[in-house]
């Protein structure tokens, strides 16, 4: 019995003895549960949003690498992308052109990004028809002058299937004269992210000669492999490629957006981190409020022989005891969350703006308020219209030993206060 006294002396200090938690330890429970449920929403939401938008590129905007051959004619890149799709890993290889223009229509003009794809593409890569969705129309690049949009643009131009577009381009990569040309809109399409859908415009390969010329613009051939993640550079050096081609990967095609998304995860973890940090090492008061209901307690036992360890082991125990309460309590609320957030944030946008129009009904036969806009917690022009969540364990686990260790190291001070208590002091001043 005498090797599990640490341990018992533990759990009575945060029950107590009629089995009820200890209220200083339950404050601080509940305080790291609190604190740890916002960090849990941020890390899963941060990395959900992503991993959306990256593989949103990857699938329908970067592809997974790019080869470049500055002196090769379509023709040319064509033969070699077929090459380059037999080669082991390599899912699919074609050739895009894209270039910049101008897009008129009824209702305004935008300048758009022309991407020059061929026609089979939606049929091929399986990857590129998970994110494309088509919202009115089809895929048909079947004709030179079919052309295909997205959704914001086609609301700013004013233009839906079946409408004429003009197209003003600069053959040449802008050393020739504006050209204008004529397309009929084939389909209308969202990605699920609002900055690509106002700026593509996807025409057919074999109008590219025509809008931006042989040397205009961009040519180059995408890959998709079996794995963009994982030793991307190690398979991407593997390819047989000729002497003056270059290949570049997904990463160093989209690096600055990617290390901004991770600054902008880490900032918010660090400081969702200080106030899990700040609640942990509110145990070290709570204990120290223990230690004082309990110095008589604790005069007693080291009168009948327990030792200042003994009694120091005890009170860590009660500190790892309380962090893991708090962390369990935290992470199954934040995992819990951070599943439902794209529901919990619909339904607090419903209750949001059904709370303005009712404030609006009934102040407005008073005062002249203007009506009141629609709230959008996440709105999809800067955002994705879902966030994808998928909870990482791995780094559950590890916010959950950093909770419980910054609890144990809090009890340091009171766990040595407690075992260097002199039991005949106390009993004297009793």
């Amino acid at each position: 019995m005498r090797g599990l006294f640490p341990l018992q002396l533990g759990l009575r200090n945060l029950l107590g003895r009629r089995r009820r938690l200890s209220p200083h330890l339950l404050g601080s429970i509940l305080g790291i549960a609190l604190s740890l449920v916002p960090l849990i929403v941020v890390l899963e939401v941060a990395d959900g949003m992503i991993e959306g938008i990256t593989r949103r590129f990857l699938e329908v905007g970067t592809y997974h690498a790019q080869v470049v051959m500055p002196l090769a004619d379509t023709a040319g890149l064509e033969a070699l992308a077929e090459a380059l799709a037999a080669q082991p890993g390599v899912r699919h290889a074609l050739v895009e052109q894209q270039g910049l223009g101008l897009a008129a229509g009824p209702g305004g003009r935008s300048a758009v990004t022309i991407r020059a794809v061929p026609g089979d593409l939606y049929e091929r890569d399986e990857g590129f028809r998970r994110y494309f969705r088509l919202e009115a129309g089809s895929f048909d690049l079947g004709s030179a002058g079919s052309l295909l949009l997205g959704r914001e643009l086609a609301g700013r131009l004013g233009v839906g299937v079946g409408d004429r577009l003009r197209l003003l381009t600069l053959r040449g990569g802008g050393r020739g004269l504006p050209l204008v040309s004529r397309f009929t809109v084939r389909g209308v399409f969202s990605t699920g992210y609002q900055e690509l859908d106002k700026i593509w415009v996807y025409v057919p390969l074999e109008a590219a000669g025509r809008l931006l010329g042989e040397n205009g613009g961009s040519r180059f051939i995408g890959l998709k492999l079996d794995d963009p993640f994982r030793g991307l550079e190690r398979r991407l050096g593997r390819l047989d490629l000729p002497g003056e081609a270059a290949v570049y990967g997904w990463y160093q095609l989209e690096k600055a957006s990617y290390k901004s998304f991770q600054t902008t995860r880490a900032l918010l973890l660090f400081i969702m981190a200080l106030i899990v940090a700040v609640a942990a090492v509110n145990v070290s008061s709570s204990l120290v409020m223990v230690v004082l209901e309990k110095t008589p307690e604790i005069a007693m036992l080291k009168a009948m022989g327990a030792g200042p360890w003994a009694i120091g082991v005890g009170f860590t125990i009660t500190a790892l005891a309380t962090g893991l309460a708090g962390t369990v309590l935290g992470l199954g609320l934040g995992a819990l969350v951070a599943a439902n957030i794209n529901a919990l944030l619909a339904g607090l946008e419903r209750v949001l703006n059904l709370a303005g129009r009712a404030v609006f009904a009934l102040l407005s036969p008073i005062l002249p308020l203007p009506r009141p806009p629609d709230i959008r917690l996440l709105n999809t022009e800067f955002y994705l219209e879902e966030i994808p969540i998928t909870l990482s364990f791995p780094e559950l686990a590890v916010i959950a030993a950093a909770t419980m260790l910054l609890a144990v190291l809090a009890a340091w001070l009171p766990a040595r206060r407690a075992g260097a208590i002199r039991p005949l002091e106390v009993l004297r001043r009793a």
